[in-house]
């Protein structure tokens, strides 16, 4: 029987063994938090040794028409070390570990602060301090000096292959007031077109835009003014264009308006001129709002029942290059005049300066240089100078022209010293290969006895309108600017027109350059 028993149990023995080397074992796996895996997710003990990697970029790698204001990110495989995340934010050496550079990182564009966080610490975004350059492809770069939580590096640098390329870009700027000619701050404008943006105006009434190439919309909004509409456009790269307004107070009531149309070459009184009202300002083109006028034989016209807010009147008559005329109803508006110039022949170019009734303007004169082989350069600004030659004439004839060469003038057609209003004409007709300069210089502060911080310049609302190739091109002067010179624009065949839109000061009209 003992000898039974004794069998038995050295039969079952080895299993006994067996499960207690068993339980021994998962015994060495524990401790008091629970299993060895539970313990470091615990954050006890870290075992953790994968490399986090680069998951996305934006701009995305290859991307075109980006943005000069962009903002640039990266998002990472996991969570990072927000204090490994840096970039220059000082000058443009690449000291950072999130860099973007235009030359492979031989500079790095500076950012305005530190890379901020989000998406659990693992997207990181800067913005450049100032607006990146247009038509410009710009890399990513991430350098293996960042860390994941558990002080793992980047497995190696990241850059991006091929980059991404900012569109053409130019710049919308101008200047929101009141009716009284004050300031009006924290106005809301927003763009829609070629790109949708939008910014404020800061105590100025100012602001200022980068934007693609294209036409726009601009919409002025404020509470207690009456919202606005006002059209622009960007037409080549590095392009500044003034966009100024007039908010009315949504105190304002409906009227009527009048004014005279004149002919910008001889400032004879224009009838028979078809008028027509469009909302907003500078719209030349889309629907109308069904108000419409003829001017009387003395040039008069009237616009009646129009409700308060900001439109662009159309002028048109056969012979003539329509001429748009932006009113601000507010009540009953008179003196609402304009100038229309005749058709021009092809190549002929014609600059009209005018400055409206109540201007702070009185004598503002035009003044036009540009190439003459007989002085290297003519310059026409007052009836003396009335008749300029591309060639040479009188003693210094050029004996090798053509008749159409010494027929190529450039007149001052209209001189105005009676203003405000005014109107000053000038004529090329026919344009030549070279640089054409054109400003305006006030006269009354600028000669004789000059005030060099006059103001009266920027607030004479002078426009200059330009006349070429069956278009037409407006500028508005300067805001809130002292000076006695506005330098507007230059010209030449290749190039077209190139807006200047400089302020700066002249005591002798004859050295405009």
């Amino acid at each position: 029987m003992y000898s039974s028993n004794k069998m038995k149990m050295n039969r079952f023995l080895p299993l006994v063994l067996v499960t207690l080397l068993l339980l021994l074992s998962s015994c060495s796996e524990r401790s008091e938090y629970g299993k060895k895996s539970d313990y470091e997710k615990l954050g006890a003990v870290s075992t953790v040794t994968t490399a986090p990697t680069v998951s996305s970029v934006n701009p995305t790698d290859n991307s075109n028409d980006v943005s000069v204001s962009t903002t640039v990110a990266v998002t990472f495989s996991e969570t990072m070390s927000t204090s490994t995340i840096t970039t220059n934010t000082d000058n443009t050496t690449c000291s950072g570990s999130f860099r973007l550079s235009s030359d492979n990182f031989t500079t790095c564009i500076r950012m305005s602060a530190a890379p901020s966080a989000s998406n659990s610490d693992k997207t990181f975004s800067v913005t450049p301090y100032n607006n990146i350059s247009g038509l410009t492809t710009y890399k990513i770069q991430i350098t293996n000096s960042v860390t994941d939580n558990s002080s793992n590096s980047l497995a190696s640098a990241y850059t991006t292959t091929t980059g991404f390329t900012t569109y053409s870009s130019g710049t919308i700027k101008g200047t929101v007031k009141q009716s009284n000619g004050n300031a009006l701050s924290d106005v809301l404008v927003s763009f829609s077109g070629a790109n949708v943006d939008s910014t404020t105006t800061n105590n100025s009434g100012n602001f200022n835009k980068s934007l693609g190439l294209g036409s726009y919309t601009l919409t002025y909004t404020k509470s207690g003014y009456i919202s606005t509409t006002q059209s622009s456009a960007i037409a080549t790269d590095n392009q500044t264009v003034t966009a100024n307004v007039t908010l009315l107070a949504n105190t304002c009531s409906a009227g009527t308006v009048e004014g005279t149309i004149i002919d910008a070459v001889s400032g004879n009184a224009v009838s028979g001129v078809s008028l027509s009202v469009r909302s907003g300002l500078n719209v030349t083109s889309g629907s109308t709002t069904g108000i419409t006028a003829t001017s009387a034989n003395n040039g008069t016209y009237t616009l009646s029942s129009m409700n308060a807010g900001g439109y662009t009147v159309q002028a048109s008559k056969d012979g003539y290059i329509s001429t748009f005329i932006t009113v601000n109803v507010c009540g009953n508006m008179s003196n609402q005049n304009a100038s229309m110039s005749e058709e021009l022949s092809s190549g002929s170019m014609r600059f009209v300066l005018s400055w409206p009734t109540g201007s702070t303007g009185d004598d503002l004169d035009s003044h036009l240089t540009g190439p003459d082989n007989a002085s290297g350069r003519f310059h026409v600004y007052h009836p003396t100078s009335n008749l300029k030659f591309y060639y040479a004439t009188g003693n210094n004839a050029c004996s090798s022209c053509s008749s159409d060469q010494l027929s190529d003038n450039v007149t001052l057609d209209l001189d105005d010293q009676d203003g405000p209003p005014g109107t000053e004409t000038i004529t090329i007709t026919k344009v030549r290969s070279g640089t054409y300069r054109y400003s305006v210089f006030d006269y009354d502060n600028g000669a004789g006895t000059p005030n060099a911080s006059s103001t009266k310049l920027s607030t004479s609302k002078a426009l200059v309108k330009v006349y070429y190739n069956n278009t037409t091109t407006t500028y508005s002067v300067p805001q809130d600017a002292a000076g006695t010179l506005w330098t507007v624009f230059t010209f030449t065949t290749s190039g077209g027109l190139v807006e200047v839109g400089t302020m700066g000061h002249q005591t002798n009209d004859g050295n405009i350059e």
